[in-house]
């Protein structure tokens, strides 16, 4: 589940109460040591910090194959340009394949 919180300062009581009771009443209990949190500033990390049990993310996290960075604009570098060197060095590979 990926969240994104407009006010991270005032909301984390908040969310924290959301997750625990969402656990009691779906029976799941939140992996917390597998939960990041990205910040869009310092200030705000160091605040969060002291009332979440999340890591922070410093660079960037995978989450379902995708690298997901902590700036936005890394997102293609990050992913589409390896990807495309990837399927080109495979493609290279194969081509020596014989195959009918």
């Amino acid at each position: 589940m990926i969240l994104y919180i407009e006010n991270p300062k005032d909301a984390t009581r908040k969310l924290l109460e959301l997750i625990n009771e969402f656990g009691k009443v779906a029976g799941y209990k939140i992996n917390k040591s597998l939960a990041f949190l990205y910040t869009n500033d310092e200030k705000s990390e160091r605040e969060i910090r002291e009332t979440l049990p999340f890591t922070m993310a410093r660079k960037r996290i995978k989450y379902l194959g995708i690298n997901l960075p902590r700036v936005t604009k890394d997102l293609y570098a990050e992913n589409y340009k390896t990807l495309m060197k990837e399927i080109k060095r495979d493609t290279n590979r194969w081509r020596d394949i014989p195959c009918s």
